[in-house]
């Protein structure tokens, strides 16, 4: 059981109804289908099969032309060029990507990952100076460089061209580069504006591509990679990051490169095909682990490299570094907790700010996200060295964090990032003023409503509604994320019965409703127990469907997500 309302999306019946008779399809599933959009044969057709249309066309994007223009010349003159990304997935992935095709051209083509710790986030003196040193006369940006106004001319004034490719929000003014590519350009008229880093950098190849003539697919054979950037940086599975995803996920899947493979062994997943979900939680921190703690590098190296020997070892490498990340993600989560209650009490204030000066910098952004699942507002996690303090900050719907920094940036040193996701510098005197003046600042915009935690449902449905036939329907709105989540229903007054609890806490039980029963498992929620064996009980649950396959045998199976008594109470919204 949980304290979460049950949201149900707002849609005309009429509307369904009308749907519904001119399809020739179950109410339920023109319900399913008008939740995300899709109003007609033509737009539903689109959607299933993740088709591309001219709108994206990557000269359609500002300075592409440039872009393009200036890599042409670097390979005709045999210049050294240098891939600058950053040391989360999405710019590990777009590095590889933008190496690995461009390596064929540019035999002296390298890449260059920031130390987090002393370098930062984004385009660097030190990086400037690395290419320097090694003859570089162009650096290609990926997932940084938007806000490196100062990095550009200084990398100027040592006659190194810069093409920028990024995806973070500009502030008012662009860098003075040869090209600067990124979709939330004010002049920009892409219309997909969620692109990740490695999706910005996917565009600059293909660009490249149709202007060289070359086969598609000498482009699209790397968008497993721009899937997983798509993946792990949380944006929304719609539009062109629906196609990156689906293309990507099947090379994934029946044809993983070298160094992912390896990986893939590592993790326990050889045997299992990935979706959005296994990228996000067991393959993204992997990769995520040796840019948090030691050198990014790394990762790049794995899904690089041609060597199986390389491959294992940079593998096993990257699994290593996630078990020594879970350690201290432990221990700075248990003290961010006890700064909590010591600071605020039960007064605690609408975004959260938490500094100490023994975070590792590293895990601060996780802890962040989960402080900010567990008490449903902002946090901004600040780890403290030698009077310097990096921020990493998670949102919640509706509060727009950039924004936040933004209007309070009289107080910090640099930040930037999305509206759900940020990072900062800042001295460590200002923080206290820095804290007000984002509470007095969200105290105009964060609503009580807010911070309540939601469960978002598609509809409250009967159980002769879940069958094969919803499965299918289910299966064809793949691939699932940010702005195509994985549907969720509820179904209510239903009798329990047979539960028990699993080892591991989880629940198994059975619903019965008009003569009809279906399985369900619930995990970690063996604490409803109780609830269930009562004899006059009934319930709700909101759940997903899922095809359970146990020896050879399939059924449909609930996966419950929340279990409440039956009433209509004050936790019920339509």
């Amino acid at each position: 059981m949980t304290d979460m309302r049950w949201k149900y999306k707002e849609i005309d019946d009429e509307l369904i109804l009308e749907q519904s008779r001119n399809l020739k399809i179950p109410y339920l599933h023109s319900r399913i289908l008008l939740n995300r959009g899709l109003v007609s044969d033509e737009e539903i057709g689109i959607f299933f099969d993740c088709q591309l249309t001219e709108n994206s066309d990557p000269f359609i994007l500002s300075d592409m032309a440039q872009a393009v223009a200036r890599v042409e010349e670097a390979i005709c003159r045999k210049e050294k060029v240098l891939i600058y990304g950053d040391y989360d997935v999405d710019g590990i992935t777009a590095a590889s990507t933008l190496f690995l095709f461009l390596r064929p051209y540019l035999p002296e083509i390298d890449y260059y990952i920031p130390d987090r710790e002393s370098e930062g986030y984004g385009l660097s003196n030190n990086g400037i100076d690395y290419a320097k040193d090694n003859g570089v006369n162009l650096i290609i940006t990926c997932d940084c460089g938007i806000s490196a106004i100062k990095e550009v001319d200084y990398a100027k004034s040592l006659d190194i061209d810069i093409i920028v490719t990024d995806h973070h929000k500009p502030a008012e003014s662009l860098p003075d580069a040869v090209a600067v590519i990124n979709p939330k350009r004010e002049d920009d008229e892409y219309p997909y504006k969620e692109l990740c880093g490695a999706g910005v950098a996917f565009k600059l190849l293909q660009a490249f591509s149709i202007k060289q003539n070359l086969p598609p697919n000498e482009a699209e054979q790397y968008l497993d990679l721009v899937a997983i950037g798509t993946a792990a940086d949380i944006v929304p599975v719609v539009g062109e990051n629906r196609w990156f995803m689906k293309k990507g996920l099947n090379i994934v899947n029946n044809n993983p490169r070298l160094g992912l493979r390896e990986l893939m062994k590592v993790a326990r997943l050889s045997q299992k095909e990935l979706s959005v979900t296994e990228i996000v939680f067991i393959i993204a921190p992997r990769m995520n682990a040796v840019g948090r703690l030691g050198e990014a590098s790394r990762a790049v190296k794995l899904l690089t490299t041609d060597d199986l020997s390389l491959a294992q070892e940079y593998a096993t490498i990257l699994d290593e570094e996630n078990l020594r990340r879970r350690d201290i993600e432990k221990l700075v989560m248990d003290e961010a907790l006890i700064h909590i209650q010591h600071k605020y009490g039960d007064k605690i204030p609408p975004v959260l700010v938490l500094a100490d000066d023994e975070w590792h910098t590293g895990v601060i952004g996780i802890v962040s996200s989960k402080l900010k699942e567990r008490f449903h507002r902002p946090v901004i996690l600040i780890a403290v060295t030698d009077g310097i303090g990096k921020g990493s900050g998670r949102s919640i719907t509706g509060f727009d964090l950039y924004q936040a920094l933004l209007t309070s940036k009289e107080h910090l040193d640099t930040f930037g990032g999305h509206t759900m996701a940020a990072g900062l510098t800042i001295r460590e005197e200002n923080i206290l003023e820095f804290e007000q003046a984002v509470n007095e600042y969200a105290e105009d915009i964060i609503t009580e409503e807010m911070l309540e935690p939601r469960l978002y449902l598609e509809a409250d449905v009967h159980i002769a509604e879940i069958n094969r036939e919803l499965l299918e329907l289910l299966d064809k709105l793949r691939p699932f994320g940010p702005g195509n989540m994985r549907p969720k229903f509820s179904i209510s007054n239903v009798q329990p019965l047979a539960a028990r609890v699993l080892s591991g806490g989880h629940l198994k039980f059975k619903v019965r409703q008009d003569h009809q029963v279906i399985d369900c498992i619930a995990w970690n929620q063996g604490e409803s127990f109780e609830m269930l064996m009562s004899e006059s009980q009934r319930i709700d649950l909101a759940f997903v469907p899922q095809i359970n396959r146990w020896n050879g045998q399939e059924s449909i199976q609930l996966v419950v997500k929340d279990i409440r008594a039956h009433a209509t109470g004050e936790n019920y919204e339509n």
